[in-house]
C-alpha cells in the first residue's frame, strides 16, 4: 500500500508526538516524590541488586568458589556489566568477594567489606542495609549469603524466606522508592543441580 505524502507526513508527525510523549512521561518517573514515611527519613540507593555467593567448596573455614560458581561469578560479571552498578557491598568470607570479582574488575570498582559474624545475622542485616543507604541514588551490588532476603526486608522491601543452602542463582533487583512493589526475582547463570 503506498500512501501519498499528505498521510505520510501526518503519520510522521503521529509519531514525532508519541516518541515525545513517552520521553515526558519516561523521565517524570524519576522526580516521584516518595509517600512512604519510613522512606523520607532516610537516603536511598535508586536500585538494589541482592545476590547470594556462587557456589562453594564445602570443606575448610573460608573456602573458595568451584568451578560452578566461578563460571557463575562470570555470568553474574556478563548479566551486570551495563546495569550502571557503582558500588559493590561484601562480607569477609572469600565466597562472596570471589563472586564479586569479575564484575569489580571490570568496572573497576573496589568492594566495600562489611563483615559477618556467626550468630550475629540480624546485626549483619542492619549493617548492610545501613552501607546500602550511604549510596544515595545510585546502584549498589549486594554479594552476601542466605539473608540477603533480610537485607531487601530491612531497606522496606517484602518480607521473604531464606535462601535455601543449595540456591545460588536468585538475582534480586530491588528499587527502595517502591517499597514493597520494588522487588522483581530473576535469575542469571546455570541452572543449579
Amino acid at each position: 500500500l503506498l500512501l501519498g505524502s499528505e498521510p505520510k507526513n501526518m503519520i510522521a508527525r503521529q509519531s514525532k508526538f508519541v516518541f515525545v510523549a513517552l520521553l515526558l512521561a519516561v523521565s517524570s518517573l524519576g522526580c516521584a516524590r516518595i509517600t512512604n514515611s519510613r522512606a523520607e527519613s532516610f537516603a536511598f540507593p535508586r536500585y538494589v541488586i541482592l545476590v547470594r555467593h556462587a557456589e562453594r567448596e564445602w570443606e575448610g573455614e573460608d573456602p573458595p568458589l568451584t568451578a560452578a560458581g566461578v563460571a557463575r561469578a562470570q555470568a553474574l560479571a556478563a548479566t551486570l556489566r551495563d546495569a550502571g552498578v557503582t558500588a559493590i557491598i561484601t562480607t569477609q568470607w572469600r565466597r562472596t568477594r570471589e563472586t564479586a570479582r569479575p564484575l569489580a574488575s571490570l568496572l573497576r570498582i573496589t568492594p566495600e567489606v562489611v563483615p559477618v559474624y556467626d550468630g550475629k545475622a540480624l546485626e549483619n542485616i542492619a549493617d548492610v542495609a545501613a552501607a546500602v543507604r550511604r549510596h544515595n541514588n545510585e546502584t549498589v551490588l549486594v554479594v552476601g549469603h542466605i539473608t540477603v532476603t533480610g537485607v531487601i526486608a530491612a531497606l522496606g522491601g517484602p518480607r521473604l524466606p531464606t535462601i535455601c543452602e543449595n540456591v545460588f542463582s536468585d538475582l534480586f533487583f530491588f528499587t527502595p522508592a517502591a517499597a514493597e512493589d520494588g522487588l522483581v526475582r530473576l535469575r542469571y547463570g546455570a541452572p543449579e543441580d
